[in-house]
């Protein structure tokens, strides 16, 4: 799993517990929330935010109350991404609409009720790049990306390495993904520009992110954390990633009982990969028990004691990071990579794609 005192998941990490100075560069669309309320004119508002952006949410929340005169309630449960919404929540908390704050994409409402709301970090990049160049100086061609709190910073960074000398590349927006956006488990926008680098340069303090792009793209990557003024090759993170993905499969490769976890997130009801994954495990002779989970974790999956190992198709980073399960948990790249095995084919570079998981359909609004 990554550190506990991250929120993340398809969208964005924030510290939990992120130092002022970091948290304060960190500004919510406030303007865009009036904007809503204005013209939805809801009584109540629901709204959920990742962990660090809780005290801005709250008084934002104020805001709202006192300029509107609306009813604001906010979801105490986790926030990972924006496959992590609340608009399942609407309806049974008589709400009008949810904000869904800090995850933002190429699409501003997602399911019936739910609006996407930005929040952008002010930081500035300019000192970072300067330390990172001599480090890039083997690499010619560049590869920028980002995620959603820094992608106004893509373009005054592509400017300064291309005064370097640099040929600096940023993956194009598609139906979900902003220019040079990644999310955790979609590289979908940075990932079509694989054959034009020579090396990708994540601009964050996110090593979750930066491991996912290095892991996907199958190429060297470098972290710019503009508050440390640090460089990170994110190659050695990588590679023990990847090294325990690829051990989970063949662990599990020897397993008679399968778990197959279905995510009851609202985002991640990937029940038709759950079906399709737990057919081909019963037709290579394989018993499986079907579950389903909001949260998988250590201590929810222990009473299973009779099941060897699990195939979950909710957040794949639960499996790729996760570091304190005692029995195999695949995600769904894993799971391809084990049927391949099992059916005696070469798995190949299993985490080398644009995506990860998809989101589930009808979900999205286009």
């Amino acid at each position: 799993m990554p550190p506990s005192n991250y929120i993340t998941g398809l969208g964005e990490p924030f510290l939990e517990t992120a130092p002022e100075e970091c948290s304060m560069t960190v500004k919510i669309d406030e303007n865009e929330v009036f904007r809503i309320i204005e013209d939805k004119r809801p009584r109540v508002v629901l709204v959920n935010a990742p962990g660090g952006l809780l005290r801005q949410t709250k008084e934002l929340m104020e805001k709202v109350k006192e300029r509107y005169g609306v009813t604001v309630i906010m979801s105490g449960d986790s926030c990972f991404g924006v496959c992590d919404t609340i608009d399942d929540d609407v309806e049974k908390l008589q709400a009008d609409l949810a904000l869904h704050i800090g995850h933002n994409a190429a699409i501003r409402e997602v399911g019936n009720y739910t609006y996407l709301i930005d929040a952008v970090d002010d930081v500035e990049f300019g000192e970072v790049v300067e330390t990172a160049v001599k480090g890039l100086a083997p690499y010619k061609r560049i590869g920028l990306a980002t995620f959603s709190q820094h992608l106004h910073q893509l373009g005054p960074v592509k400017e300064k390495l291309e005064a370097k000398g640099f040929h600096v590349v940023v993956g194009r927006r598609n139906n979900l993904m902003l220019e040079g956006q990644v999310f955790g488990c979609d590289f979908s926008a940075p990932f079509p520009t694989r054959s034009e680098v020579d090396a990708f340069v994540f601009l964050g303090e996110s090593e979750f992110h930066a491991v996912g792009l290095a892991l996907s793209m199958g190429k060297p990557t470098f972290m710019l954390d503009p508050y440390t003024n640090e460089v990170t090759d994110m190659q050695a993170a990588a590679n023990e990633r990847k090294k325990r993905a690829i051990l989970a499969v063949y662990k599990a490769r020897d397993a008679r009982v399968f778990g197959v976890i279905t995510g009851l997130k609202e985002g991640q009801k990937m029940l038709g990969r759950s079906n399709w994954i737990t057919k081909r495990l019963e037709m290579n002779g394989k018993k499986v028990v079907r579950l389903a989970m909001r949260d998988i974790t250590t201590e929810r999956l222990a009473p299973h004691r009779e099941i060897e190992a699990f195939v979950q198709t909710a957040c794949p980073r639960i499996s790729v990071d996760g570091f304190t399960f005692d029995r195999p948990v695949l995600s769904i790249p894993q799971a391809d990579a084990l049927v391949a095995l099992i059916e005696g084919r070469d798995p190949g570079e299993f985490l080398e794609r644009a995506k990860w998981i998809e989101l589930t359909v009808g979900l999205i609004k286009q």
